[in-house]
């Protein structure tokens, strides 16, 4: 609004009344009038100014919103943003505790590890690893390339660790070297799990109690969290799901089939550090 310009005819428009008033009412009547148009411009000038504060408070209010920084501002890309539900959730934290992801080697735990983790590699466009500056493997006779999310590497490298527990079962009979390369990939997966866990760094709160049984306090870590629902996410990937290890679906480009069995090595570590190939 032209301020300027609105006082200039207001102005004009008060002189033309004050003039009208003068010249068709009687002397005795003047001031009567001269303080009803006082008191209708004062209404005027104050319904004016409360409309103005109104307006500059919308405004204030509308950029407060809009460049404050939410708890949950988006630092990265990532497609699967759009599955991310918040929900509290209440850990199990006894000392002993009943999983079907604990406990000895067993088909049954070992079934339920493999399940965990079938959505590890999905598709995506070539603009999702555009967005991130990176690049992947195209999947053969698509315009799709292979990628993953991250909590699928953690969960790995957590199935990892408890693998490498149960290692004589595991990893039976292996050579020197690839009790090496079993020890290098075993270190890789902690130092991944503790980069992964302070960069999360849950702020729940623990506390501390005493027992009648023993002298030393005793903390309770199953208070409530602040977790993703991880069964959204498990359901956005697995719609995206590839079967990386499926025979030809991988093939290098000077090597030829990468995984022809459907399976990789189990020790899974690798010490190559040669230039990557960008195929496009």
């Amino acid at each position: 609004m032209d301020e300027g310009k609105f006082a200039a005819s207001s102005s004009s428009s008060r002189s033309s009344d004050d003039d009208l008033t003068q010249s068709l009412l009687p002397d005795t009547k003047i001031e009567e009038a001269a303080l009803r148009v006082t008191r209708r411009h004062g209404r005027g000038n104050v319904l004016r100014f409360i409309v103005v504060q109104l307006f500059l408070v919308s405004i204030y209010t509308t950029l407060f919103f809009a460049l404050r920084v939410p708890s949950t501002a988006s630092l990265i890309y990532s497609p699967a943003r759009s599955a991310i539900k918040l929900e509290k959730m209440r850990y199990n934290a006894t000392l002993i505790i009943e999983s079907p992801y604990n406990g000895p080697p067993s088909p049954e735990v070992d079934a339920a590890w493999t399940a965990l983790l079938n959505n590890m590699n999905i598709a995506v466009p070539k603009s999702d690893l555009e967005k991130i500056g990176s690049a992947s493997i195209r999947i053969p006779d698509t315009d799709m390339y292979f990628a993953g999310l991250g909590v699928f590497h953690e969960l790995h490298c957590l199935k990892r660790l408890r693998q490498y527990t149960w290692k004589d079962h595991y990893f039976p009979n292996i050579s020197a070297d690839d009790e090496r390369l079993n020890r290098l990939h075993t270190d890789h997966c902690l130092e991944i799990l503790r980069q992964a866990i302070m960069c999360r760094a849950d702020i729940s709160l623990f506390t501390l109690q005493w027992s009648e049984n023993s002298l030393h306090p005793r903390a309770d870590f199953s208070q409530e969290h602040e977790c993703v629902n991880f069964e959204a996410i498990f359901r956005w990937a697995g719609e995206r799901r590839v079967d990386a290890g499926k025979p030809g679906l991988l093939v290098h480009p000077k090597f030829g089939v990468a995984y022809p069995n459907g399976t990789s090595s189990k020790i899974g570590g690798s010490e190559d550090m040669s230039p990557t190939i960008v195929e496009d």
